[in-house]
């Protein structure tokens, strides 16, 4: 018995920036899936911090500290069209948010890299036991990877894989979906190659109803027009989520609204804005919720004069949530995490998932799909 992987035949050009976050350093060592830019003013240091992160990467960056778009080349690298493999080969993720559609497709990995840091996944894989490896997908070591043995790699495409697909190649064929799509168009386009259409359309249906159960219930419940602010830091400068990427979409979608300046769009590809401590009054709201991982530092945002200043801190109606689905996002699980926190907290009243409920949301996500 067979799966047969159909390869597209080119790798479409991508808008999405993806800079070097590391996982809670700031060196560089490790990638994540956005850059951080601003279309305020930019937070003290915050041009220095842009410039170091986008020269560690070769990416350009212009006056404001805001990372230059990267121009894929006029005859992008193709993929091998088609590749035939047995269900004992080896499956090799290179990211861990290929991995999380591998998953929902009921194509289970054999091993993951860890390129973006996901402490989800690594977390979720506590319970799947899939071998995880460290890997800096900037600097790909061909070495590490073609020790793995795979049969065929699997991979979002960022600019460090679309400028090296012959040389991934070289190591076993390799499935690529684009970053510049929404996550049912990602998924779609994975599952095109894999053999796995009416799954990811099964996937896709469950989640977009979900999404629609949940602004009824928002309507419902007297919700719908809350305004909800998300906020972060990075680099030791204020991050805010603007209404340009997946998640701003997401949240105007179900009927919130956000505080004026995140309904700013911001730069194609890049979810969130750097923004000044000066106008951090801008973002107060009705609910305040505070993205939280390795690779954010909260602290020049909590320690903030002007923090405790906003009307949404003083009444306490601010909440920790999970970086990995309110900042980054980018697939199915993502979604229905940040979609269930919205309805356990504005709906049931209760609390945001942490970390540590990682298991039991990726159950009820499974439950979901059915």
């Amino acid at each position: 018995m067979h799966r047969r992987f159909r390869l597209g035949s080119a790798i479409l050009p991508l808008l999405l920036l993806i800079a070097s976050c590391g996982g809670g350093d700031d060196d560089g060592d490790a990638s994540a899936l956005a850059t951080t830019t601003t279309s305020e003013t930019p937070a003290p240091g915050a041009t220095e911090d842009a410039t170091e992160e986008a020269e560690a990467n070769d990416t350009e960056v212009d006056d404001t500290g805001a990372a230059a778009e990267d121009t894929v080349a006029d005859e992008p690298q193709t993929a091998t069209d088609e590749a035939e493999v047995d269900d004992g080969e080896t499956v090799v993720a290179l990211d861990e948010q290929a991995a999380f559609a591998l998953l929902s497709l009921d194509i289970a990995p054999d091993v993951v890299l860890t390129t973006l840091s996901s402490e989800t996944f690594a977390r979720l894989n506590e319970q799947l036991g899939i071998e995880s490896v460290e890997f800096v997908i900037a600097e790909p070591s061909f070495e590490l990877l073609a020790g793995l043995q795979p049969d065929v790699l699997v991979s979002i495409g960022s600019p460090w894989v679309v400028d090296r697909v012959d040389d991934f190649e070289q190591v076993a064929p390799l499935v690529v979906a684009p970053v510049d799509v929404t996550w049912q168009e990602q998924l779609t386009a994975f599952a095109s190659q894999l053999d796995a259409v009416d799954r990811a359309d099964a996937v896709i249906a469950a989640v977009d109803g979900f999404e629609a159960d949940v602004a009824s219930a928002l309507a419902t419940a007297g919700a719908g027009g809350t305004s909800i602010s998300v906020l972060t830091a990075r680099v030791g400068n204020i991050v805010a989520v603007n209404s340009g990427g997946a998640i701003g979409q997401l949240l105007l979608g179900v009927g919130l609204d956000r505080p004026e300046p995140q309904l700013s769009e911001g730069v194609p590809g890049i979810p969130f804005d750097f923004i000044s401590d000066e106008v951090l009054s801008e973002h107060d709201a009705d609910v305040l919720v505070v993205a939280q991982a390795a690779i954010f530092d909260v602290e020049p945002l909590v320690s903030s004069p002007i923090y405790e200043q906003l009307s949404v801190v003083q009444r306490g109606d601010t909440h920790d949530v999970v970086a990995d689905a309110w900042v980054l996002g980018g697939h199915g699980f993502a979604t229905f995490w940040l979609l269930q926190d919205l309805s356990d907290l504005l709906v049931d009243g209760g609390a945001p998932a942490t970390l540590d409920d990682t298991e039991a949301r990726w159950a009820s996500f499974l439950e979901l799909l059915g």
